[in-house]
């Protein structure tokens, strides 16, 4: 899950990049200003990207350890028989 959020995250940024080097070039603006704004496009989208994987991965430990103290729970109630 974890890969796949940050491939995501990099297609992502990359694109960005691309797309905001384009716009900016495309508005004759000298080439410091182009790369400049692509790394700041790449960047935002980084950082977008790992506050949401980070979000991401702790509701999943959070559903996986709600799950396992629901079954450790359950056995208890087993063993009183």
């Amino acid at each position: 899950m974890r890969d796949l959020i940050l491939r995501v995250t990099l297609i992502t940024a990359a694109g960005a990049c691309v797309v905001a080097g384009i716009l900016t070039a495309a508005s004759r603006a000298p080439w410091t200003l182009v790369l400049l704004r692509s790394a700041v496009a790449f960047v935002v989208v980084l950082a977008i990207g790992f506050g949401c994987s980070l979000i991401l991965m702790r509701t999943a430990l959070r559903r996986h350890y709600e799950q396992a103290r629901a079954v450790e729970a359950s056995r208890r109630l087993r063993g009183n028989r």
